[in-house]
Protein backbone atom coordinates (compact mmCIF):
# COMPACT_ATOMS: atom_id res chain seq x y z
CA UNK A 1 0.00 0.00 0.00
CA UNK A 2 2.80 2.52 -0.29
CA UNK A 3 1.67 5.73 -1.85
CA UNK A 4 3.30 8.27 -4.05
CA UNK A 5 1.08 10.45 -3.49
CA UNK A 6 2.75 14.33 -2.62
CA UNK A 7 1.41 15.97 0.54
CA UNK A 8 0.60 19.64 -0.20
CA UNK A 9 0.50 20.70 3.09
CA UNK A 10 -3.18 20.90 3.55
CA UNK A 11 -4.20 20.87 7.10
CA UNK A 12 -5.78 16.87 8.12
CA UNK A 13 -8.81 16.37 10.44
CA UNK A 14 -6.67 13.78 11.96
CA UNK A 15 -2.71 12.46 11.65
CA UNK A 16 -2.56 8.94 12.65
CA UNK A 17 1.05 8.00 13.52
CA UNK A 18 1.40 4.17 13.48
CA UNK A 19 0.06 1.42 11.15
CA UNK A 20 -0.27 -1.13 13.73
CA UNK A 21 -3.69 -2.29 15.21
CA UNK A 22 -4.58 0.41 17.37
CA UNK A 23 -3.79 3.31 14.73
CA UNK A 24 -5.61 1.06 11.78
CA UNK A 25 -8.52 0.49 13.18
CA UNK A 26 -8.79 4.35 14.80
CA UNK A 27 -7.83 6.03 10.77
CA UNK A 28 -10.92 3.30 9.61
CA UNK A 29 -13.28 4.65 12.20
CA UNK A 30 -12.39 8.19 11.26
CA UNK A 31 -12.46 7.50 7.58
CA UNK A 32 -16.07 6.01 8.67
CA UNK A 33 -16.73 9.01 10.45
CA UNK A 34 -16.15 11.15 6.99
CA UNK A 35 -13.10 12.66 8.86
CA UNK A 36 -10.47 13.63 6.20
CA UNK A 37 -7.71 11.15 7.98
CA UNK A 38 -3.84 10.25 6.95
CA UNK A 39 -2.21 7.03 8.40
CA UNK A 40 1.67 7.22 8.47
CA UNK A 41 3.81 4.09 9.31
CA UNK A 42 7.14 4.10 10.09
CA UNK A 43 7.21 0.44 8.59
CA UNK A 44 7.40 -0.54 4.59
CA UNK A 45 4.08 -2.65 6.01
CA UNK A 46 1.54 -1.99 8.67
CA UNK A 47 0.70 -4.26 11.53
CA UNK A 48 3.29 -2.82 13.96
CA UNK A 49 4.66 -6.10 16.43
CA UNK A 50 2.11 -8.45 14.75
CA UNK A 51 4.85 -10.24 12.62
CA UNK A 52 7.09 -11.06 15.48
CA UNK A 53 4.10 -13.39 17.12
CA UNK A 54 5.36 -16.81 15.95
CA UNK A 55 1.91 -18.81 18.01
CA UNK A 56 -1.54 -18.74 17.07
CA UNK A 57 -3.86 -15.80 18.16
CA UNK A 58 -6.85 -16.97 19.40
CA UNK A 59 -8.20 -14.11 21.28
CA UNK A 60 -9.47 -11.77 18.41
CA UNK A 61 -13.56 -12.43 18.46
CA UNK A 62 -13.48 -12.01 14.31
CA UNK A 63 -11.65 -15.29 13.40
CA UNK A 64 -8.45 -18.01 14.85
CA UNK A 65 -5.02 -16.57 12.97
CA UNK A 66 -2.24 -19.41 12.42
CA UNK A 67 0.35 -16.74 13.60
CA UNK A 68 0.94 -13.33 13.53
CA UNK A 69 1.50 -12.64 9.97
CA UNK A 70 -1.59 -14.36 9.03
CA UNK A 71 -3.48 -11.69 11.58
CA UNK A 72 -1.56 -8.65 9.67
CA UNK A 73 -2.66 -9.90 6.59
CA UNK A 74 -6.04 -9.38 7.76
CA UNK A 75 -5.48 -6.27 8.98
CA UNK A 76 -3.48 -4.70 5.39
CA UNK A 77 -6.62 -6.32 3.78
CA UNK A 78 -8.82 -4.10 5.41
CA UNK A 79 -6.52 -1.16 5.56
CA UNK A 80 -7.11 -1.17 1.99
CA UNK A 81 -10.33 0.63 2.11
CA UNK A 82 -7.92 3.95 3.08
CA UNK A 83 -6.03 3.88 -0.25
CA UNK A 84 -4.05 6.69 -0.61
CA UNK A 85 -4.30 7.73 2.66
CA UNK A 86 -1.61 5.45 4.00
CA UNK A 87 2.06 6.64 4.22
CA UNK A 88 4.12 3.80 4.44
CA UNK A 89 7.71 4.15 5.06
CA UNK A 90 7.33 7.80 6.61
CA UNK A 91 8.91 7.79 10.20
CA UNK A 92 8.04 10.73 12.24
CA UNK A 93 11.16 12.56 12.64
CA UNK A 94 10.37 16.12 14.05
CA UNK A 95 6.94 17.26 15.34
CA UNK A 96 5.42 20.59 16.97
CA UNK A 97 2.17 19.23 18.22
CA UNK A 98 1.57 22.99 19.82
CA UNK A 99 2.07 24.14 16.25
CA UNK A 100 -0.27 21.23 14.25
CA UNK A 101 2.48 19.53 12.55
CA UNK A 102 4.46 16.52 12.55
CA UNK A 103 7.13 15.84 9.56
CA UNK A 104 7.78 12.18 8.14
CA UNK A 105 9.48 10.73 5.62
CA UNK A 106 10.62 14.37 5.24
CA UNK A 107 7.31 15.84 4.66
CA UNK A 108 5.12 18.24 6.83
CA UNK A 109 1.48 16.49 7.76
CA UNK A 110 -0.65 19.55 9.29
CA UNK A 111 -3.62 18.58 11.46
CA UNK A 112 -6.24 19.78 13.64
CA UNK A 113 -5.88 16.67 15.87
CA UNK A 114 -3.29 13.68 16.18
CA UNK A 115 -3.47 10.22 17.30
CA UNK A 116 0.03 8.90 18.68
CA UNK A 117 -0.53 5.36 18.01
CA UNK A 118 3.10 4.51 17.34
CA UNK A 119 3.52 1.36 19.68
CA UNK A 120 6.61 0.07 20.92
CA UNK A 121 10.28 -2.07 20.35
CA UNK A 122 11.37 -5.02 21.69
CA UNK A 123 14.43 -4.67 23.77
CA UNK A 124 17.09 -6.58 22.76
CA UNK A 125 19.60 -7.65 25.88
CA UNK A 126 23.32 -6.33 25.03
CA UNK A 127 24.92 -9.32 25.84
CA UNK A 128 22.45 -11.68 24.37
CA UNK A 129 21.10 -11.29 21.07
CA UNK A 130 18.18 -13.56 19.87
CA UNK A 131 19.17 -16.59 18.32
CA UNK A 132 23.01 -16.42 19.62
CA UNK A 133 24.89 -20.15 20.36
CA UNK A 134 22.87 -21.90 18.27
CA UNK A 135 19.40 -20.94 19.19
CA UNK A 136 20.07 -21.68 23.23
CA UNK A 137 19.32 -17.73 22.98
CA UNK A 138 15.60 -16.80 22.26
CA UNK A 139 12.79 -13.99 23.02
CA UNK A 140 10.57 -16.86 21.67
CA UNK A 141 9.47 -19.39 24.11
CA UNK A 142 6.22 -20.54 22.32
CA UNK A 143 8.44 -21.37 19.13
CA UNK A 144 10.17 -24.37 20.54
CA UNK A 145 8.56 -25.14 24.11
CA UNK A 146 10.42 -28.50 23.94
CA UNK A 147 13.81 -27.02 22.97
CA UNK A 148 15.15 -26.92 26.71
CA UNK A 149 14.06 -30.20 28.51
CA UNK A 150 16.57 -31.69 30.51
CA UNK A 151 18.72 -28.43 30.98
CA UNK A 152 19.46 -25.63 33.19
CA UNK A 153 17.32 -22.50 31.83
CA UNK A 154 17.30 -18.91 33.29
CA UNK A 155 14.14 -16.35 32.18
CA UNK A 156 14.70 -12.99 32.43
CA UNK A 157 11.95 -10.69 32.89
CA UNK A 158 9.17 -10.36 36.28
CA UNK A 159 5.93 -9.77 34.15
CA UNK A 160 3.55 -12.22 32.65
CA UNK A 161 4.83 -13.24 30.04
CA UNK A 162 8.24 -14.29 32.01
CA UNK A 163 6.52 -16.12 34.94
CA UNK A 164 4.14 -18.07 32.63
CA UNK A 165 7.61 -18.94 30.54
CA UNK A 166 9.30 -19.70 34.06
CA UNK A 167 5.98 -22.63 35.04
CA UNK A 168 5.90 -24.05 31.17
CA UNK A 169 9.71 -24.59 31.47
CA UNK A 170 9.19 -26.02 34.95
CA UNK A 171 7.95 -29.08 33.77
CA UNK A 172 10.61 -30.65 31.48
CA UNK A 173 13.35 -28.47 32.44
CA UNK A 174 16.29 -29.28 34.28
CA UNK A 175 15.84 -26.16 36.64
CA UNK A 176 14.60 -22.54 35.76
CA UNK A 177 15.93 -19.21 37.34
CA UNK A 178 13.73 -16.35 37.23
CA UNK A 179 16.02 -13.15 36.44
CA UNK A 180 14.58 -9.72 37.33
CA UNK A 181 15.71 -6.23 38.39
CA UNK A 182 12.74 -5.36 40.63
CA UNK A 183 12.14 -6.48 44.19
CA UNK A 184 9.35 -8.55 43.60
CA UNK A 185 7.54 -9.98 40.68
CA UNK A 186 5.67 -7.65 38.09
CA UNK A 187 3.45 -10.49 36.99
CA UNK A 188 -0.63 -11.21 37.86
CA UNK A 189 -0.94 -12.29 41.66
CA UNK A 190 -2.50 -15.52 40.38
CA UNK A 191 0.82 -16.40 38.29
CA UNK A 192 2.93 -15.00 41.28
CA UNK A 193 1.26 -17.53 43.53
CA UNK A 194 1.73 -20.69 41.31
CA UNK A 195 5.29 -19.36 40.90
CA UNK A 196 5.77 -19.46 44.94
CA UNK A 197 4.09 -22.83 44.40
CA UNK A 198 6.36 -24.36 42.15
CA UNK A 199 9.96 -25.57 43.70
CA UNK A 200 11.67 -26.22 40.42
CA UNK A 201 11.52 -22.34 40.00
CA UNK A 202 14.30 -20.23 41.43
CA UNK A 203 13.29 -16.39 41.96
CA UNK A 204 15.83 -14.07 42.24
CA UNK A 205 14.70 -10.42 42.60
CA UNK A 206 17.20 -7.40 42.36
CA UNK A 207 19.92 -9.47 40.05
CA UNK A 208 20.49 -9.11 36.56
CA UNK A 209 22.75 -11.49 33.83
CA UNK A 210 25.73 -9.56 32.94
CA UNK A 211 27.13 -12.07 30.55
CA UNK A 212 26.60 -14.90 29.01
CA UNK A 213 29.48 -17.87 27.78
CA UNK A 214 30.19 -20.73 25.74
CA UNK A 215 31.43 -22.24 22.74
CA UNK A 216 28.90 -23.43 20.40
CA UNK A 217 26.56 -23.67 22.86
CA UNK A 218 25.47 -21.87 26.10
CA UNK A 219 27.41 -22.91 28.96
CA UNK A 220 27.28 -20.43 31.91
CA UNK A 221 25.89 -17.00 32.35
CA UNK A 222 27.26 -13.93 35.21
CA UNK A 223 24.97 -12.92 37.38
CA UNK A 224 25.63 -9.28 39.39
CA UNK A 225 23.56 -7.96 41.83
CA UNK A 226 23.67 -3.92 41.04
CA UNK A 227 22.76 -2.81 44.68
CA UNK A 228 25.27 -4.54 46.24
CA UNK A 229 28.05 -5.75 43.88
CA UNK A 230 28.23 -9.29 44.11
CA UNK A 231 28.82 -11.59 41.09
CA UNK A 232 27.78 -14.82 41.08
CA UNK A 233 28.53 -17.72 37.93
CA UNK A 234 25.93 -20.51 37.02
CA UNK A 235 26.01 -22.79 34.85
CA UNK A 236 23.10 -22.66 32.01
CA UNK A 237 22.37 -23.93 28.54
CA UNK A 238 19.10 -22.21 27.84
CA UNK A 239 18.29 -18.10 28.34
CA UNK A 240 14.66 -17.17 27.62
CA UNK A 241 14.36 -13.59 27.34
CA UNK A 242 11.46 -11.89 28.34
CA UNK A 243 12.21 -8.10 28.70
CA UNK A 244 9.71 -5.35 28.44
CA UNK A 245 9.64 -2.98 25.28
CA UNK A 246 10.43 0.73 24.88
CA UNK A 247 7.77 3.14 23.28
CA UNK A 248 8.45 4.64 20.15
CA UNK A 249 7.85 8.41 21.21
CA UNK A 250 11.29 9.72 20.72
CA UNK A 251 9.30 12.25 18.72
CA UNK A 252 6.86 13.54 21.59
CA UNK A 253 9.49 13.92 23.90
CA UNK A 254 8.25 17.35 25.57
CA UNK A 255 5.66 18.12 24.08
CA UNK A 256 3.16 15.76 25.70
CA UNK A 257 3.25 13.82 29.54
CA UNK A 258 4.90 10.69 29.34
CA UNK A 259 6.12 8.47 31.78
CA UNK A 260 9.47 7.82 33.16
CA UNK A 261 9.75 4.90 30.69
CA UNK A 262 8.50 7.47 27.67
CA UNK A 263 5.36 5.95 27.50
CA UNK A 264 2.09 8.06 26.71
CA UNK A 265 -0.15 9.37 29.80
CA UNK A 266 -3.74 9.51 28.55
CA UNK A 267 -7.06 9.82 30.46
CA UNK A 268 -9.93 7.28 30.04
CA UNK A 269 -11.03 8.87 26.90
CA UNK A 270 -7.18 8.47 25.72
CA UNK A 271 -6.88 12.36 25.40
CA UNK A 272 -3.30 13.50 26.68
CA UNK A 273 -1.84 16.41 28.57
CA UNK A 274 -2.47 18.48 25.23
CA UNK A 275 -5.89 18.92 23.50
CA UNK A 276 -6.24 17.85 20.45
CA UNK A 277 -3.34 14.73 20.96
CA UNK A 278 -4.68 11.69 21.58
CA UNK A 279 -3.05 8.18 22.17
CA UNK A 280 -4.11 3.97 21.64
CA UNK A 281 -2.75 0.62 21.96
CA UNK A 282 1.14 -0.36 23.43
CA UNK A 283 2.29 3.31 23.33
CA UNK A 284 -0.33 4.02 25.87
CA UNK A 285 1.30 4.10 29.72
CA UNK A 286 -0.39 0.86 31.44
CA UNK A 287 -1.40 -0.38 28.19
CA UNK A 288 -2.47 -4.34 28.38
CA UNK A 289 -0.73 -5.60 25.69
CA UNK A 290 -2.65 -7.52 23.48
CA UNK A 291 -4.26 -7.24 19.92
CA UNK A 292 -7.46 -7.05 21.08
CA UNK A 293 -7.19 -4.38 22.93
CA UNK A 294 -5.25 -2.27 20.50
CA UNK A 295 -8.03 -2.59 18.05
CA UNK A 296 -10.53 -1.50 20.99
CA UNK A 297 -8.52 1.41 22.24
CA UNK A 298 -8.90 2.67 18.36
CA UNK A 299 -12.21 3.08 17.85
CA UNK A 300 -12.20 4.86 21.31
CA UNK A 301 -10.16 6.82 20.32
CA UNK A 302 -11.67 8.05 17.31
CA UNK A 303 -14.70 8.63 18.81
CA UNK A 304 -13.08 11.10 21.44
CA UNK A 305 -11.59 12.19 18.17
CA UNK A 306 -14.47 13.04 16.72
CA UNK A 307 -16.15 14.74 19.66
CA UNK A 308 -13.45 16.84 20.09
CA UNK A 309 -13.38 17.97 16.62
CA UNK A 310 -17.34 18.58 16.92
CA UNK A 311 -16.67 20.45 19.52
CA UNK A 312 -14.06 22.99 17.98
Amino acid sequence: MVTEQAEDGQERDVVVVGGGPAGVSAALECVNNQLDAVLLEAAPALGGQLAEIPFSVRNVATGWYADGRALQFGLERSAELLGARVFLSHPVSRASLAEGWVEAGGRPFRGKAFLVASGSTKQQHPAAPDGAFEGDVTYQLESRPDRFAGRPVIVIGGGDSATLDALELASTAASVMLVHRSGALTARRDIVARVRAEPRVMDLPGWEVESVRGASQLEEAVLVQPATGARRTVAVQGLVIKMSRDPNTAAFHGQIELDHRGFVIADSELQTSRPGVFAAGDVVAGAYWRVAYALGQGILAARSILRYLEAL
